[in-house]
């Protein structure tokens, strides 16, 4: 469950600016818990400001929304508010959350706005609810190193409770621990987050689950998808360079989905079927690492090479 924080004493509010001035001024750690409580604080001032954002939203749009296309790689729902910056390990946003009888919910479908979609975050961030009566959460707990991580893997999600982030509330998510399946608002809500900007997150998998919330549905690695099909271009060279280049990459590179890609990758391009179990066998079965052994062997499968 994610941390709560007893701010409502704190009534005093503050311009973004300044909010965002007094975070670099900490010099908060983002990737420790401990030290990211501290700017909680914070947060809720410019929370309490109820002015801060439609300003925004208002230059935006006289703006043709110049900034948020520079600075934003979000979905529509997100409003880039600080953008990562060199020498700074934190980035602003502001969250939209449609409310269940939005038109453009139905339209567009309620898992294209994350609500029914479990997962968990490899990062740790702070949210604020800003307005509205917030999305719901169902909240779950694991135990993250004791997963491997393939698809369709049981995984022992514990229910904790099912809460919505209401209005003024500061909430510090938990990498590597917290689950959450978001519920459409009643009511259109906006919530507020300070985001790590870390070039580590992308070395472990953030996790999505069935919506029994008990297997494992896919992992959404951080790390850049366009590294699978230039693994097939390379391997496609099919020279010893490439191909000594592909199997290296498949033992050492600390992400351990990309290990399977170059696996796959080198598979791809062999048309002996013997060859396409060694290499299956030697690169992939055998892996120190469970992650690529079990996508290896579910490969094998798919490929009739039992």
């Amino acid at each position: 469950m994610p941390l709560k924080f007893d701010l409502n004493e704190i009534t005093e509010s503050i311009e973004l600016d300044d909010c965002y001035e007094q975070l670099v001024e900490s010099k908060f750690d983002s990737s420790d818990d401990e030290s990211f409580q501290t700017v909680a604080p914070i947060l809720k001032k410019l929370n309490n400001n109820k002015t801060f954002l439609p300003e925004i939203l208002m230059a935006e749009l006289e703006k043709h929304c110049d900034v948020q296309k520079q600075t934003n790689k979000y979905t529509p729902q997100v409003i880039m508010l600080k953008p990562a910056s060199k020498g700074i390990n934190f980035f602003m946003r502001a969250n939209i959350w449609l409310a269940k009888n939005d038109p453009l919910l139905t339209t567009s479908g309620e898992k294209s706005f994350f609500y029914h979609v479990p997962h968990d975050h490899n990062f740790s961030f702070l949210t604020s609810g800003y307005t509205g009566p917030g999305y719901a959460s169902d909240y779950y707990e694991y135990d993250y190193y004791d997963v491997v991580g393939y698809p369709g893997e049981p995984v022992d999600l514990r229910f904790i409770e099912r809460k919505n982030l209401t209005e003024g509330e500061v909430m510090l998510y938990r990498a590597y621990k917290d689950v959450h399946n978001q519920l459409p608002a009643d009511e259109l809500s906006v919530s507020l987050n300070i985001m790590p900007s870390t070039m580590f997150a992308h070395l472990r998998p953030q996790y999505v689950f069935d919506e029994t919330c008990s297997k494992i549905a896919n992992s959404t690695v951080t790390s850049n998808s366009s590294v699978e099909p230039i693994l097939h271009l390379i391997a496609e060279m099919r020279d010893d360079k490439s191909r000594e280049f592909m199997e290296r990459y498949a033992v050492t590179t600390c992400v351990e989905e990309d290990r399977f890609r170059a696996v796959k990758a080198l598979v791809s391009v062999e048309s002996d079927a013997d060859k396409k179990s060694e290499l299956l066998e030697s690169l992939g079965i055998k892996s120190k690492s469970k992650l690529v052994a079990e996508l290896s062997r579910q490969h094998q499968s798919v490929l009739g090479l039992v």
